[in-house]
């Protein structure tokens, strides 16, 4: 009797025993996914350091973060997709007439990115008393109204400044999500790197210029009229056919010319030169392009450096057939501020479109 009843308790124990041994190898899961994102940080957003540079950045956190590190100190901004790399902050900031340039660069970059930094920045701005003076906006006519990638990703989430989302959820995001491969990639490179006794990749430097020497009064440029009205024919039959978020896109960049005009801040808008080899830029898709130029120009006058042939012939002027190199980036400053000096004739030509034409 006694060894049928021991023997029935610890039938009835051990359930018990599988779901704490399960409870407890779930938490210790949990727990080195955790350590592991903290510790490798592939987004770059704990700055913890130890298996830099970061391979996966989420610029959008990041050149945030560096902003904030000085906010005072910049009176100017650039916003950009990735292409907005090959711009020298240095340079920029001479040719827009500002002491400082904080450029905020990110991997498809639209405008879902663009107006909540400068929206949280003129918050910011409007309690400490200071002022943005002038705005650089570079837009991608092959990309503009395309599907956001904002928000969809690990390496694309907004702050939580920004988005108005709970900082716990934000956080909770980054710690559990689980990515073996970009956890492996980091180790494999830092074994790597140690055997070699070299660095594999350049290390993220926070993309925050200041020039050297204290600007001068903004250079001339064309005047801009605002704003203008974007035709419902445009918006409503042609704009959901050609770009899925095209109306939304249209709507948020009239929000933030808005802005600008609302704070006094000097904005030129420029649509980034494209190669006719990019998938993207190539022959089908160029009437599109032309069409939502036109588009942003009945809202504020754009600066459209299209796709000249000479351009898309010369490889040493690229970096791949999407991102071109800072020669070219100096050239659209050249057209935008000194006019044809220098510059190829039909590299660059200021648009504004009136009213329904």
């Amino acid at each position: 009797m006694t060894f049928s009843i021991i023997n029935s308790e610890r039938f009835r124990l051990r359930p018990r025993r599988y779901a704490a041994a399960a409870i407890v190898i779930g938490f210790a899961g949990l727990l080195a996914v955790m350590a592991a994102n903290v510790l490798i940080d592939p987004q770059g957003v704990f700055g913890t350091g130890l298996f830099g540079p970061v391979m996966d950045p989420n610029l959008r956190y990041m050149e945030l973060k560096a902003y904030e590190a000085a906010p005072a100190g910049y009176d100017g901004l650039m916003f950009s997709s990735s292409r907005g790399g090959a711009f020298d902050g240095q340079t920029l900031a001479k040719w827009l007439g500002v002491h400082a340039v904080a450029k905020f660069s990110m991997q498809a970059g639209q405008m879902t990115d663009y107006l909540p930094i400068l929206q949280y920045i003129l918050r910011d701005r409007t309690k400490a008393g200071t002022h943005v003076a002038a705005i650089f906006l570079l837009l991608d006519a092959d990309w503009f109204g395309t599907r956001p990638w904002t928000n969809n990703d690990v390496d694309s989430f907004l702050p939580p400044e920004l988005s108005n989302e709970s900082a716990v959820r934000f956080w909770w995001r980054y710690l559990t999500v689980f990515q073996l491969k970009m956890w492996r990639s980091y180790i494999s490179r830092a074994l790597a790197s140690r055997l070699s006794d070299a660095a594999t990749l350049p290390a993220f430097r926070p993309p925050i210029v200041t020039a050297a020497l204290a600007a001068s009064s903004p250079p001339p440029v064309a005047a801009a009229r605002l704003p203008g009205a974007v035709s419902a024919a445009d918006q409503q039959a042609d704009g959901p056919r050609i770009r899925p978020d095209l109306a939304g896109q249209l709507d948020l960049f009239k929000r933030f010319v808005t802005l600008c005009r609302e704070n006094r801040i000097r904005l030129i808008v420029a649509f980034s030169p494209l190669n006719a080899q990019s998938g993207f830029a190539g022959d089908p898709q160029m009437p599109q392009n032309q069409r939502v130029v036109r588009m942003v120009a009945r809202i504020f006058p754009v600066w459209d450096f299209d796709r000249p042939a000479w351009l898309s012939a010369r490889p040493d002027l690229w970096i791949d057939v999407s991102h071109f190199k800072s020669a070219v980036a100096d050239m659209m400053m050249k057209r935008i501020f000194e006019g044809e000096a220098g510059v190829p004739g039909d590299f660059g030509r200021l648009v504004f479109t009136a009213n329904g034409g």
